[in-house]
């Protein structure tokens, strides 16, 4: 059957199996004025319920690695449970920055929210550069990352950094005052100079495995340090091109769900102006060099549980939770509770969205 809805404000989802903070709960979950007004075990009676006939109920996930113009991201990510995400840029000029500012702005209403900018670069090691063009990557200095912060408003929320180029302890501490959280990747680094950019308030690590030094028993690089320090999350690609299924096995083995954010880094929107093609799940260059993934959020939680890397709440947890927490959005998204925003996702058991609700308001709506 469809789902129809007027009016989600005063409406319950029933018949669905839920997934909290405490695990899978079968009930229902109260909608009122764009926020989660109550979960309990059944709709009071006589409330206007929508029955989702069984499928799971789970937050709204939250992709921090998402290429191509907003507007179109977000009505397209709201078809796949995405609600929120940041808009990625390579290494950028001021006024790419300026024009993905004002691309945010006029972003979808009823798509997913455009929470910021992701500048994956200028300051990365050309030697793990991957595709992004080199000519850009250079080290960062503060007066630098004041002019890009004021060319994007200040919206920047997440940047990627390599942490041997010069400056780069200086420009976390930056990023720290400017509530920028910083991820490492794009990086030839070694594992003790890994760990002094965590010591000075680095919080993630850029597509774990790529990008990077592989891992090698007796040369510690990055990867050895985001496999190993709880303080960084380590976002992933879960499309089984960049990662495979053992590595993604080993990635939660060794941080838990609680250090991993799946992430898309989905090139879809700039694949033909970019000259990529499609290999699977991923794109690659004419070189044959990956660049990005085909992947929709609700894929990558897919692929973790059907490989065999998460379970289900798990895998929702490192697509909705950690990100939030990551961006410091805990108190508001990334979960079912009581009193945060009404940003929820309904899919059934092959995966299929049937529904996503972004602050109350129906953003997609499918068939049942």
């Amino acid at each position: 059957m469809e789902i129809s809805i007027v009016s989600p404000n005063g409406m319950w989802l029933t018949g669905g199996r839920l997934i909290t903070p405490r695990g899978l709960v079968i009930g229902a979950v109260g909608i009122a004025h764009g926020r989660i007004a109550a979960i309990r075990p059944r709709a009071p009676q006589g409330a206007r319920v929508v029955d989702v006939g069984g499928c799971y109920v789970a937050p709204g996930f939250i992709d921090v690695h998402v290429w191509g113009e907003p507007q179109r991201v977000a009505l397209e990510a709201a078809r796949h449970g995405t609600t929120a995400f940041l808009t990625t840029l390579g290494p950028a000029s001021e006024a790419a920055l300026a024009r993905a500012v004002a691309e945010r702005a006029h972003a979808c209403p009823r798509g997913a929210d455009c929470l910021g900018l992701h500048l994956e670069g200028p300051f990365l090691n050309p030697a793990r550069g991957g595709v992004l063009p080199r000519r850009g990557m250079r080290a960062p200095t503060a007066r630098e990352l004041e002019r890009l912060w004021r060319a994007a408003g200040g919206r920047v929320r997440l940047l990627t950094l390599a942490p041997e180029l010069r400056g780069a302890r200086e420009a976390i501490g930056w990023c720290r005052r400017h509530r920028i959280v910083v991820s490492l990747g794009h990086s030839d680094a070694d594992a003790a100079i890994s760990r002094r950019a965590v010591d000075a308030g680095a919080a993630a690590v850029t597509h774990a495995f790529n990008g990077m030094r592989p891992w090698h028993h007796r040369r510690p690089s990055l990867l050895d340090v985001a496999l190993t320090d709880p303080r960084l999350i380590a976002m992933v690609i879960a499309d089984g091109v960049h990662v495979s299924a053992t590595a993604l096995r080993l990635l939660l083995r060794a941080k838990g769900a609680a250090g991993v954010a799946l992430v898309t880094d989905s090139v879809r929107g700039q694949a033909s102006s970019w000259k990529l093609r499609r290999r699977g799940d991923a794109y690659v260059n004419q070189r044959g060099v990956l660049a990005g993934s085909g992947l929709t959020m609700i894929e990558a939680v897919r692929t973790m549980v059907r490989l065999g890397a998460a379970s289900l709440p798990e895998a929702v947890r490192m697509a909705s939770e950690v990100p939030a927490r990551l961006l410091g959005l805990w108190r508001e998204r990334g979960s079912l509770e009581v009193g945060k925003r009404a940003d929820v996702v309904v899919f059934d058991k092959n995966f299929r969205v049937h529904c996503t609700f972004i602050n109350g308001d129906v953003a997609y709506q499918g068939r049942m």
